[in-house]
């Protein structure tokens, strides 16, 4: 058993995402399937992690002065 997860970014490339959930000897399924999910859940982080840092860095780059004032509360970061 497998779980299996696909990302397609702004761009439109697809990302992969494989976590396999099968484990040796009498292990309960579930409790295989529940480590399955818990390593897929890291990777999601770890994925979106460089994603969200890369959209970050790029909006920054387009227009640092945007990026320095919270839109929030108007005043500056």
């Amino acid at each position: 058993m497998e779980l299996l997860g696909e990302y397609i970014g702004p761009d439109g490339q697809r990302q992969q995402m494989r976590v396999p959930c099968d484990s040796p000897g009498d292990v309960d399924p579930f409790q295989s399937l529940l480590s399955g999910v818990a390593q897929m859940r890291e990777l999601v982080a770890e994925n979106f992690g460089t994603v969200v840092q890369r959209e970050a860095q790029d909006t920054v780059a387009a227009a640092p002065d945007k990026a320095l004032h919270d839109e929030d509360t108007g005043l500056e970061k």
